[in-house]
């Protein structure tokens, strides 16, 4: 079994990556360092899934023998936790986005390359069933000359989790954007792993709609001309309202010369009606079970994972593009120099 750490309690993946890793039968979780915020969950966690509880990384890698980790810190923070983590050779599973710029992501790569380690970035699209069905459309040629592609990616400010102290989200120092960022890497990602081919120019809208007292963004529009001439278009940020039924709200679409598909449930889920609100529960995730299995085997298997440090650098090039298009109101050509 691979004797895995967590480090970091800051994200709020960690609400479902810390079970997930703790219950996948090849691990064993023998460690949680909370360096950062939610001490008190983390402490809590560390007794409930019976692994060792610090709050200071250098005496956990001095102490534990770890084969991997999750890093679950704010992303400012992973650069530093990367340089400390490789070189003891532990395989890293780092949360979104890989570093708050494309310099700090450029070395995180180096670091795990140079020290022989296994470096993947949890993006979900290519493990919700939905999306992965069409993947294996598009692949098969079934919806001929394709034209555009969309994806629409809402949810609640997360400052708004109970439990939770994420009032990191707010702060561009320590997260690096902002709420467009935040949740629409994961679309960036979905449309370039859905159409497999390079992204060429950027534009993009991103400004503060709903949340006008915050300190930075909350929703953003961009538009990606990809290679052939084939659109793609996203939609995302912090824009649900608390009386949503669902924290996050999820939607992808293809257009084609034979045919059409829309994929607006990623996940299986169930409504629950009370005297005051409608809240819909998800009954069966798949994604979050099988990233953690990739990464695993990959390390099993002594091969690179499915989603790998360039590919997560290749989304944040994305990211970076829409909010200089954004800043100057100007299209970005891609590569960016």
């Amino acid at each position: 079994m691979l004797k895995f750490g967590i480090i970091g309690y800051d994200h709020p993946h960690i609400l479902r990556y810390a079970p997930t890793i703790a219950g996948h039968k090849g691990v064993a979780l023998n460690s949680i360092a909370a360096i950062g915020m939610n001490k008190g969950l983390a402490r809590k966690d560390a007794g409930k899934f019976k692994a060792k509880y610090y709050e200071d990384l250098d005496e956990m890698l001095s102490e534990e023998d770890l084969n991997a980790v999750y890093i679950g810190t704010e992303p400012s923070k992973h650069l530093e936790v990367v340089e400390k983590v490789a070189p003891e050779g532990i395989n890293i599973l780092c949360d979104k986005p890989i570093a708050i710029n494309l310099e700090e992501a450029d070395e995180i790569i180096s670091i795990a390359k140079d020290n022989n380690v296994k470096l993947m970035v949890p993006f979900n699209p290519p493990y919700q069933l939905g999306v992965i069905r069409m993947k294996e459309m598009i692949e098969s040629g079934e919806f001929g000359d394709i034209y555009h592609l969309n994806a629409t990616k809402y949810g609640k400010i997360p400052t708004v989790i109970k439990g939770l102290n994420t009032s990191w989200f707010l702060d561009k120092k320590k997260a690096g954007f902002g709420g467009f960022a935040d949740i629409g890497i994961h679309a960036v990602f979905g449309l370039m792993w859905l159409i497999g081919r390079a992204p060429k120019k950027v534009y993009a809208e991103i400004e503060r709609k709903v949340h006008t007292e915050i300190p930075v963004d909350d929703f953003g529009t961009v538009f990606i001309e990809f290679e052939d001439g084939i659109l793609g278009t996203i939609s995302a940020g912090w824009v649900n309202p608390l009386g949503f039924p669902t924290h996050l709200d999820a939607k992808f679409e293809i257009l084609g010369s034979k045919k059409a598909m829309i994929v607006d449930k990623p996940y299986h889920d169930f409504k629950v009606f009370d005297l005051e609100k409608t809240e819909s529960l998800n009954w069966w995730r798949v994604d979050i079970d099988r990233l953690i299995d990739e990464f695993i085997t990959s390390i099993i298997e002594g091969r690179e994972p499915a989603i790998t440090g360039r590919d997560a650098r290749a989304a944040l090039e994305i990211i970076v593009a829409a909010y200089k298009s954004s800043e100057t109101g100007k299209e970005i050509a891609l590569p960016l120099n």
